[in-house]
């Protein structure tokens, strides 16, 4: 019987702004510890932990949300004010605007919005935008 070890991870990021508040949360496994590590010698943690997000299936996810907490740096003060990303879904980005003119706007710039998006997770995370009032 080989030993397990419990890993139950629980990532968590609140934003201090009315805006953005997100909560990730990978469900609780079991590993065993002859499978998490080579005989290398000890590795970076910022390794470790990147690649168990990434075994985890957790990476994507976490990109998706640093669009969304990232939400004003990439667009902009004048769009970040008038819109709010609500979630992203299937490649899809849910997007709140305040009111119609606006989301006509938005409409005719969504390809170039797409590709900021994009640019700033470097992969392709976002292929079509959800325009919510």
């Amino acid at each position: 019987m080989s030993r397990k070890i419990f890993v139950s991870l629980y990532l968590k990021n609140l934003v201090n702004s009315k805006k953005n508040s997100c909560l990730l949360k990978a469900e609780s496994l079991y590993l065993d510890p002859m499978q998490i590590r080579d005989k290398k010698g000890p590795e970076n943690i910022g390794s470790v932990l990147g690649n168990l997000l990434k075994d985890l299936g957790l990476e994507k996810r976490i990109k998706e949300q640093e669009v969304i907490i990232n939400w004003e740096k990439i667009v902009g003060n004048n769009i970040a004010e008038n819109t709010k990303p609500f979630k992203i879904e299937g490649a899809k980005l849910f997007l709140k605007v305040k009111s119609s003119a606006w989301r006509n706007e938005l409409f005719y710039l969504k390809k170039e919005l797409i590709s900021k998006l994009n640019d700033s997770a470097k992969q392709e995370l976002i292929k079509d935008i959800i325009f919510l009032n």
